[in-house]
This record gives structure tokens, C-alpha cells and sequence, in this order.
């Protein structure tokens, strides 16, 4: 017990005062070099950002306006597709198909009426419009649909038949080639 009565009967220690906070001398380089480093960012990003939106654009290959008539044109597709031989081949699908478009190519081309993008209904009530005859528009559909057979209802015709829409495409063009 004398241990804890000598600690008891000491005077209590001094409390030494609380030390004020380091003073850091203020730099505001470090500030100033941060701040002139963004600038200098953002004004770069505007630089680019205008100097591409000034450029004008790269110069796109452009194909050679074909100055010939629409149903030059047309007979020239005609006569590749028959050289093509699909109908020796047998393939009735791909020469439907070809025949097809280039009528329809013809049709956009000659009345400027968007046909490839028209079903075959569309287009013939555009061309009903146009009042082509009525022998002419029974004709067309009559060509149209049998295209169509062949190339969504997988109906295969004979070669004599398959030519026939050759015969018919081209008497089109014959008849509707002069302006209206």
C-alpha cells in the first residue's frame, strides 16, 4: 500500500498547453499550374472539335450518271440476263427474280414511281394511275404475278413458259418506251 499512498500524495502533473497547428507557408503555384494544365486541355479538345467541323468532308466516289434513256437501259439488263443461261441451268428462281427487277428499275426510272420499294399490288394501282390502258395494266399484272409465283410460291414453270416473261418484259418496254 505505500506505493499507491506515494502515488495518491503527489501533487498532480502540470497539463503543458496545446501546441498550435504547423504553419504551412501558402503557394498558390501549384494551383495555378493544375488550373493552367486544364485549360490548356479543354482549349486543345475545342481546337480539334472545330478545326474538324470546319474540314470539309472527304470526297465520296460517285458513279457515272448513265445518261441514256430508261428503256436502253432496260434492254441492256434484258439481254445480260438471257445471256446468263440461269434457264439452261434451271434456276427459274434467280431468272424471275432478275427479270423482275429490272422492269420494276424501268418502271422507277421511267414514271418515277419508287417501284422497288412498292409490293406488286402497290405498283399496279401507281401504274392504274398513270392510265396506261387497261390491256396494258392486265398484261403487267399478268407478267407481275407470274413472277411472283415463281419467286415466293416456289412454283416452277416450263422453259417455253419461263421465256414467255422475257417476251412479255420487253414488249413492256416496247410500249411504254416513247413519253406518254
Amino acid at each position: 500500500m505505500s506505493l499507491l499512498y506515494q502515488f495518491l500524495s503527489q501533487a498532480p502533473p502540470k497539463l503543458r498547453a496545446i501546441k498550435p497547428p504547423l504553419e504551412v507557408p501558402q503557394s498558390l503555384f501549384p494551383y495555378f499550374l493544375a488550373g493552367g494544365i486544364f485549360v490548356g486541355v479543354v482549349a486543345m479538345l475545342v481546337w480539334l472539335y472545330l478545326r474538324k467541323r470546319r474540314q470539309p468532308p472527304a470526297p465520296t466516289p460517285t458513279e457515272e450518271a448513265d445518261i441514256r434513256s430508261p428503256h436502253e437501259i432496260a434492254y441492256e439488263r434484258l439481254a445480260a440476263i438471257e445471256a446468263a443461261a440461269w434457264l439452261a441451268h434451271g434456276d427459274m428462281d434467280a431468272y424471275h427474280t432478275h427479270i423482275s427487277h429490272v422492269i420494276r428499275e424501268y418502271i422507277a426510272a421511267r414514271y418515277r414511281i419508287p417501284a422497288l420499294e412498292l409490293t406488286t399490288t402497290l405498283l399496279l394501282s401507281q401504274l392504274a394511275n398513270l392510265q396506261l390502258g387497261t390491256l396494258d395494266i392486265t398484261k403487267v399484272r399478268h407478267f407481275f404475278v407470274n413472277c411472283d409465283k415463281v419467286k415466293f410460291a416456289t412454283y416452277q414453270p416450263a422453259v417455253p413458259e419461263a421465256t414467255e416473261r422475257m417476251a412479255e418484259a420487253r414488249w413492256f418496254v416496247d410500249v411504254t418506251k416513247t413519253p406518254a
